[in-house]
């Protein structure tokens, strides 16, 4: 199967295109090719990239950026066990990057229909949700607390330092704000917009923490975010899950 000819591109990206399969299927000899991203979506934004995934029966992994007809390109080669791995280990983090690239794209080879069950594979477990742990949730939680901690310390001896420290802090917390709820982490470029749709007072204090000019009023409007997506903005007992040696 080849889709390639269906995918209305205009220049650079025709050439581009047509240039990066070439490439995967002289060098690696897949069993399916898929392309997805922005380009592919027809809304490219000035600094988007071709995102091309290849599946091939060796037993190694590869990752390759070039350039075709001045079009970056980042290519994905993984065997269907590790693609299997990797979505399980995206199920459990909440953040589905190569579930979501497998499931949107469009499969531009794909002659035994290798990559399109592996597609019909991605959308089911999309569809299911993320299932992050209760260690991983607190594990998170805990982080983000001891960033805000470690801010507070600063403040005064290097507030460049603690606000920069804030900003990670709110920004996990956004993070875990959508993994609490079960639901799938948002793109990083799209992570606050979804939380202005989804909690837009949440993502007011977020932004003052980001944007606002007095570390105190930052430190203030962190430990609230904080305190409404996960409770506790101090350090809490808890214990983890024995591990082995």
């Amino acid at each position: 199967m080849n889709d390639h000819d269906s995918i209305a591109l205009e220049e650079p990206f025709v050439t581009a295109l047509d240039q990066a399969v070439a490439f995967v299927r002289d060098r690696f000899r897949p069993a399916g090719v898929i392309v997805s991203g922005t380009i592919i979506r027809g809304a490219p934004d000035p600094t988007s990239d071709l995102d091309v995934a290849a599946v091939h029966d060796a037993p190694w992994r590869q990752r390759v950026q070039r350039h075709f007809n001045a079009v970056p390109a980042e290519i994905f080669v993984n065997s269907p066990g590790r693609l299997a791995r990797t979505f399980a280990e995206e199920v459990a983090s909440a953040r589905p990057v190569m579930l979501h690239m497998i499931a949107t794209g469009r499969i531009v080879f794909d002659p035994e229909g290798v990559m399109r069950q592996l597609q019909h594979t991605a959308a089911r477990v999309l569809a299911e949700g993320p299932r992050p742990s209760a260690e991983s949730l607190t594990l998170a939680h805990y982080g983000i607390v001891t960033a805000l901690e470690d801010a507070e310390d600063l403040r005064h001896r290097d507030p460049d330092r603690a606000a920069a420290m804030l900003v990670v802090a709110v920004l996990d917390a956004a993070r875990l704000y959508f993994r609490l709820g079960n639901a799938w982490m948002p793109r990083e470029k799209e992570l606050l917009r979804a939380l202005d749709v989804a909690e837009p007072d949440l993502a007011r204090l977020i932004r003052q923490v980001i944007a606002g000019d007095v570390l105190d009023a930052r430190i203030i409007a962190a430990r609230q975010a904080v305190h409404r997506i996960a409770g506790e903005t101090r350090f809490f007992p808890w214990d983890s899950a024995p591990q082995p040696d």
